[in-house]
């Protein structure tokens, strides 16, 4: 980026936000190295491969995005730190896109350049999930918002609907992102001009259409997110409490190296504030920034209070697009063009620096790292799972069930399985018993895991086989702590033509 007040160019923009991908990708292939995808990204994979208009805890729209993924990419822990980095650049677009709605030249340069000093579009974005997702959905929608509430148009309306749409068809907690807008909307002078006319119904009605496909899905399946959803809620207040608490501090300090360059290089008289920030609160649309800014964060916790259910740092992690702007708009405009270089300087130098130490991270990781001895070997089970069902079987592997390996197996496996998880077939409406029957059933659980072997024992037939083994991960001559498996094969019962030739597809 240009050290002086003067904004990219958008072919300029593309560059620099190419080389953060390629900067960042890197970093988190490299240090991640020693380790299997964590559980929900295996997850992500599952879910996206089977294309359905809902799952057992989300709508689906992230799981399609990772699903078309790795129609492409092969399944290695690279590809998926790759889509992570490619999820949160889109998001600094949309955060470039967003941050222009409010301002220009130095003050835009500065607060997008101070978001990378926030966690959230680098180190964060690694694990893909129903939350990162929106990394990349939310500055698009809130972009989309501020267009339309602006313009009033049907194409700035349209936009706002779609991007809406998308966000609730990936997970329910785009409610609140909405009703921010809807507070922000309310905080402005154009708010009778805006719900008297059109936009915010056809946005609506977009948004609907979008949405329709999984609300038919949700009123035919008995709605199992919302049945998920009243399973993890009711929890005592306390839990509840500790939560709001830990997400507060973790987005308090995941923004206090914007809030300490910002105040070291604007340097705001605490007594100038209150006066000042009075006579911004005037400007509406500093009062709509505020809003957008600081309402999803406090929704985030005000509905973990009223909804009592579990509540993490990393649910609110894309809310945080509009803080360093806003940071800057209270601290005062003086010495913007410092602060824009600065910003540039620290976001840059940070970056390589990462990639720099990228090796020695990884290697710290999994040398020194008291958690590395404790890697369950997930690479290593899911070939040897694979190895001893085609023994078995002479076939490829359909489905793929036990407690926390089955999503890892699937993913891992040089065969395109599916998981059954958790043994639960309205959990996986793509799992039958006649899909069991007609392609068989591989089962992979610790050797002292009685709930996990007791299920198992639920779909035995005669000519199933149990293989006990044990298997340590292994990474660059560093070997944790074994685990004993049993991996159960049950094979077809039934085949038909050639029906049994192939994986369940």
């Amino acid at each position: 980026m240009n050290l002086n007040a003067s904004e990219p160019s958008p072919a300029r923009m593309t560059g620099l936000l190419i080389a953060f991908a390629a900067v960042w990708a890197t970093y988190l292939s490299v240090v991640n190295a020693p380790f299997p995808v964590l559980h929900d990204m295996t997850e992500a994979y599952v879910w996206g491969r089977e294309f359905q208009f809902g799952y057992n805890q989300h709508p689906p729209f992230w799981a399609w995005i990772c699903g078309a993924w790795f129609l492409v990419f092969p399944r290695e822990g690279w590809a998926f730190a790759l889509l992570g980095v490619v999820n949160a650049t889109v998001g600094l677009a949309g955060a470039w896109a967003l941050i222009g709605d409010f301002a220009s030249g130095s003050k835009r340069i500065a607060a997008f350049a101070l978001l990378l000093l926030t966690p959230f579009y680098t180190f964060g974005c690694y694990k893909y999930d129903a939350n990162t997702i929106f990394l990349s959905i939310w500055p698009w929608t809130m972009h989309g918002f501020v267009r339309s509430l602006r313009e009033t148009s049907s194409r700035t309306a349209v936009g706002f609907g779609i991007g809406a749409g998308i966000a609730l068809m990936s997970k329910y907690y785009a409610a609140l992102l909405l009703a921010a807008c809807l507070l922000g909307a309310l905080a402005t002078p154009e708010r009778a001009r805006y719900f008297k006319g059109r936009a915010p119904y056809l946005s609506g009605l977009v948004a609907l259409a979008i949405l329709a496909p999984h609300l038919i899905w949700l009123a035919k399946h008995e709605a199992p997110p919302l049945r998920y959803l009243s399973h993890i809620s009711g929890r005592g207040f306390a839990a509840i409490a500790v939560d709001v608490g830990k997400t507060a501090l973790d987005g308090a300090l995941s923004n206090l190296a914007v809030v300490a360059v910002v105040a070291w290089f604007l340097r705001p008289a605490p007594a100038l504030l209150k006066s000042y920030i009075a006579s911004r609160w005037a400007d509406p649309d500093f009062r709509l920034l505020t809003f957008l800014a600081l309402a999803p964060f406090a929704l985030t916790l005000f509905a973990g209070l009223a909804l009592q259910t579990k509540l993490t740092p990393e649910m609110s992690i894309a809310t945080f697009a509009l803080v360093p702007l806003l940071t800057i708009e209270v601290c005062g405009a003086e010495r913007l063009e410092p602060l824009a270089s600065a910003s540039q300087r620290l976001a840059v130098g940070f970056s390589l620096l990462m990639l720099v130490a990228s090796p020695a991270i990884m290697l710290g990781r999994a040398w020194a790292w008291s958690h590395a001895d404790d890697v369950s070997p997930h690479q290593e089970i899911a070939v040897e799972a694979t190895r001893i069902w085609r023994e078995k079987t002479g076939r490829p592997l359909a489905f793929v069930a036990g407690h926390g390996f089955e999503n890892p197996v699937v993913f891992y496996s040089p065969d395109r399985g599916r998981s059954f998880y958790d043994f639960d077939f309205s959990k996986n409406l793509w799992v039958t018993p006649t899909r069991l029957a007609k392609y068989g059933l591989l089962t992979v659980c610790l050797k002292d895991d009685a709930d996990c072997l007791a299920e198992t024992a639920k779909f035995l037939t005669p000519p199933s086989s149990r293989t006990e083994l044990t298997l340590a991960h292994r990474f660059w001559r560093h070997i944790a702590k074994p685990y004993t498996f049993i991996v159960t094969v049950i094979p077809p019962r039934t085949c038909g033509g050639d029906g049994c030739a192939g994986a369940a597809d």
